[in-house]
């Protein structure tokens, strides 16, 4: 019988102050599992999701860093795993944003080069930075996104462009470090009831969603946190360089 069961394990995840990734931070921590919360500026959240890990009887470490400059993911991890006890077992690349939604036409470089950076370019320097300190067996969920299989929403081309640079890094990492006894997979959201659509999509737009959704529900962080929980527990030893698709049925890949 199979059991979800990380206990004193130790775990990253970027971009936990709030949505997918808080919700993945508390799960691992039901699980048994320490957790390292990374936030870019929303402290006082991350701080929340501190505190839920703690009030599971896990430690939590707090770090801060903008994934802007990609140099700091490595920098935050290594300084996460540091706090941790010195190993690692699980990554997830979850932080993430569109930024800003802007016409192609209309996009400076230097838009362009921020979200490149803080979706896609932030994951090598985070994964390159746990390497070294990877246990045996250890476990990397990268957080991609359906954009990446159907271009994205409007103006969004940028993120959907670094999403589906994450895909095709999540398989050939998985392809390298097999022999290392790594694994690495990917879970792609659809439209989540998350702090991100909040900002970024209008109440219509998400409604319009939600009826065209088979399911008929928008996800929740909890669905996607679940997904990512599937991957990294001894249920999903045989899977890697999968993308796992949460979607409502939105999308039939």
């Amino acid at each position: 019988m199979f059991t979800i069961d990380l206990a004193d394990q130790r775990a990253v995840v970027t971009g936990s102050s709030t949505g997918i990734g808080r919700a993945t931070a508390i799960m691992f921590a039901e699980a048994g599992a320490d957790v390292g919360i990374h936030y870019a500026e929303n402290e006082k959240e991350a701080e929340q999701t501190a505190a839920e890990v703690r009030a599971r009887g896990r430690r939590a470490a707090l770090v801060r860093g903008d994934f802007r400059e990609p140099k700091v993911a490595g920098r935050a991890v290594t300084d996460a795993i540091d706090q941790l006890g010195g190993s690692l077992d699980i990554l997830v690349n979850n932080a993430g944003s569109v930024l800003k939604r802007v016409p192609f036409d209309e996009m400076e470089s230097e838009l362009w080069d921020d979200v490149i950076n803080l979706n896609l370019t932030s994951v090598f320097h985070a994964t390159r930075a746990a390497l070294p300190r990877f246990s045996a067996g250890a476990r990397i969920v990268n957080i991609s996104s359906l954009a990446a299989l159907n271009g994205g929403g409007l103006h969004a081309f940028a993120y959907a462009a670094s999403k589906g640079g994450l895909i095709s890094l999540t398989r050939s990492l998985a392809k390298e470090l097999a022999p290392r006894g790594i694994r690495v997979n990917a879970v792609a959201p659809g439209v989540t009831a998350t702090p991100f659509h909040e900002r970024f999509s209008t109440p219509e737009l998400l409604e319009k969603v939600r009826q065209s959704l088979p399911l008929r529900r928008l996800g929740t962080p909890e669905d996607c946190a679940a997904a990512v929980l599937y991957l990294v527990s001894r249920m999903g030893t045989h899977i890697t360089g999968e993308v796992v698709e949460v979607n409502g049925g939105e999308h039939f890949g």
